[in-house]
């Protein structure tokens, strides 16, 4: 009986009907789902289908300009035949049926979208695209199918055969690379193709063979995921575990509910730490190849916390799932269950948390308030061989008050062509130099997944959180590079860098501000960001030759192109540098945080040491080789 998958015809235990969902939307959260869902396929029915030369929200002109389908319009026109498939569902209108058959129409129609690739992607015979398109068709297929007359039905199984499932075949014949490495390709392109032998079922003859191939490969894919939950790829990447969590809710109802692989590990794990990798309003920690202000991924917590009962990460779903979202996921709609009470984290889950697994991603802040805690520290391991990584092994990054001040600068504007080849650090974003992090005579990292970071220690409490990490795998040329990092709750960061080189080198610190931040001839320079202030030091402890001064990053020809050519346009991001000469050096890098209202103060230095006045209390900063603390001075 149809629709079957993640929406069934009939009642089964452990799984939602029409009935339930056409009960659901009648209250609560989802009820606003399903307005918002309505009113974008009442939107959808009042507009031509999409093609790629079509701008929609969130999408980069130029990619419509070169008619390229990207991921923005394939997503959205994906969408646009999910939504309207399940309004047709739920409300027994045809003209949502009719919506979402007119677009298929168009994907069909080799001259309005001659093919379901990417033209960054001619090395394979289906990709991204090709697995994006055949899951969302074949999905609306079964749930529209009670709907559907038998010439309709061959219409969109001859289409989605021609368009998706022949290509991806061939790709399996030509045993493209995504078969065997174990990355977001595997689980959208195999995954994607393996949802749509679900929904196609017997009305396809090579819906088994489909589900085959997907199925060892999504099994084996949870081993990517760390013994903490960590992904393998960066923080920005990790809402690319909507993939897997898509296959396997896909997968339960296949099965009728007899197998819940998201209830078991890695999904509410990584869940977990992908909380921990999130900051108030709602942003993720900005490592690697993603946005600065890119908002989290939310939406799949609703399927993992219905799959466990979890109540924290139905909180988690609740709080950030429209943050910044222009997208319709109608999947949410099927996915979110009333019935999983929220509960918001409290004292009992610790505010500060080292995950040791592949990046090796720490966070520690001042509580748990979901729109504007005090302070929030980012900070990670690495290695030289991250999916979607750069060279940012000890990478340290702050948020105040909501406010992003100490800045990843993440990826370039656009993916440049050689991105993802030997050419990848010479893009600034991705090389040492766009790093808060110490660089050795304008020298790379070491590349390599053996050259680790490692994480010594790491210790949080109610007053804030301390961690200690071993850099010297990371680089070549040096006898041994260590950065401890102390955050008081009560507003203030110190972060100690040390290194011993095996020669004499130019030495270069840099912290990467989101404003145009100036140095004083002490150190000090401060960080403002709609009120909110940063007042910063660096100190020299030990070395020669100290400066520092505020620069900017521009892009070098001929690394400063789009991979289809275009220009970037300069950000002139900001940095202070620190520099000095020598084989031996100590930094020390002071950070404290004023709310709005507060007027900010320097950092001074006193008998007592370097310290900061916050209002009531002041703090200094107590420094030997051996011990980094931040104390009350009075």
């Amino acid at each position: 009986m149809r629709p079957s998958l993640l929406i069934t015809s009939e009642s089964i235990h452990g799984l939602r009907s029409l009935h339930d969902v056409q009960s659901a939307v009648q209250h609560g959260h989802a009820r606003k789902l399903w307005r918002r869902l309505l009113d974008a396929a009442d939107a959808w029915t009042n507009i031509p289908p999409y093609v790629p030369t079509d701008m929609v929200p969130g999408r980069d002109p130029l990619m419509a300009k070169h008619a390229n389908p990207d991921y923005i319009i394939v997503q959205t026109s994906a969408d646009r035949i999910m939504t309207c498939a399940l309004a047709a569902l739920i409300t027994g209108e045809s003209r949502y049926q009719a919506d979402a058959l007119q677009q298929m129409d168009a994907l069909f129609d080799p001259i309005h979208w001659p093919e379901w690739r990417d033209m960054a992607h001619q090395s394979v015979a289906a990709d991204w695209r090709t697995g994006q398109l055949s899951q969302a068709v074949a999905l609306a297929y079964d749930w529209l199918h009670p709907q559907l007359t038998d010439g309709e039905r061959r219409f969109i199984i001859d289409g989605i055969d021609r368009c998706g499932i022949q290509r991806y075949l061939q790709a399996v014949e030509e045993n493209a690379w995504y078969f065997t490495r174990v990355n977001n390709w595997q689980t959208c392109v195999v995954g994607g193709l393996g949802v749509a032998g679900m929904a196609l079922r017997e009305d396809h003859p090579a819906s088994g063979r489909l589900i085959d191939l997907a199925h060892e490969r999504m099994l084996a894919y949870r081993a990517v995921y760390g013994a903490e939950g960590e992904f393998n790829e960066n923080v920005g990447y990790a809402a690319a575990t909507r993939l897997p969590v898509i296959y396997f809710s896909a997968h339960r109802y296949y099965t009728e509910g007899t197998e819940n692989m998201l209830a078991d590990h890695p999904f509410p794990a990584t869940c977990l730490w992908y909380l921990y990798m999130t900051t108030p309003p709602g942003r993720t920690a900005a490592f690697g190849d993603t946005h600065i202000d890119a908002p989290p991924g939310a939406d799949y917590y609703a399927a993992v916390a219905a799959a466990t009962r979890d109540r924290l990460l139905q909180w988690y779903y609740l709080t950030y799932t429209q943050q910044g979202q222009s997208r319709v996921n109608p999947l949410e709609l099927l996915w979110y269950d009333e019935t999983v009470t929220p509960q918001a984290p409290d004292s009992r889950l610790p505010t500060g948390r080292a995950f040791p697994g592949h990046s090796g991603c720490i966070s520690s802040r001042t509580d748990w308030h979901a729109e504007k805690t005090p302070m929030v520290v980012f900070g990670k391991a690495g290695h030289g061989s991250e999916g979607h990584g750069h060279h940012d092994a000890g990478q340290v990054c702050i948020d105040g008050y909501g406010e992003r001040l100490i800045v990843d600068l993440c990826s370039p504007p656009m993916y440049p062509a050689d991105f993802f080849g030997k050419n990848r650090y010479q893009y600034y974003n991705a090389g040492v130099a766009g790093h808060n992090i110490f660089m050795f005579n304008e020298q790379e990292m070491a590349t390599g997944e053996t050259c680790r970071a490692e994480i010594l220690s790491a210790d949080f409490d109610d007053g804030g959180g301390a961690w200690s990490i071993d850099l010297t795998a990371c680089y070549e040329g040096v006898h041994d590079v260590r950065r401890k990092v102390v955050h008081n709750k009560a507003g203030v960061i110190a972060v100690l860098d040390t290194a011993r080189l095996v020669n004499p080198q130019d030495i270069s610190l840099r912290w990467h501000t989101v404003d145009k931040a100036t140095p004083d001839d002490t150190g000090n320079f401060e960080v403002t960001s709609n009120g909110v202030h940063l007042s910063a030091r660096i100190v020299c402890l030990h070395g020669d030759q100290f400066t520092i001064q505020r620069r900017e990053h521009a892009y070098q020809v001929p690394f400063n192109k789009g991979r289809l050519g275009d220009v970037f346009e300069d950000r002139h991001e900001s940095y202070i540098e620190a520099c000095l000469t020598d084989q031996i050096c100590t930094l020390l890098s002071l950070f404290a945080v004023f709310s709005p209202g507060q007027v900010p103060v320097p950092w001074q230095l006193t008998q007592s040491g370097w310290t900061i006045n916050l209002g009531k209390t002041s703090y200094m900063i107590h420094v030997t080789p051996d011990d980094l603390a931040v104390l009350e001075a009075n």
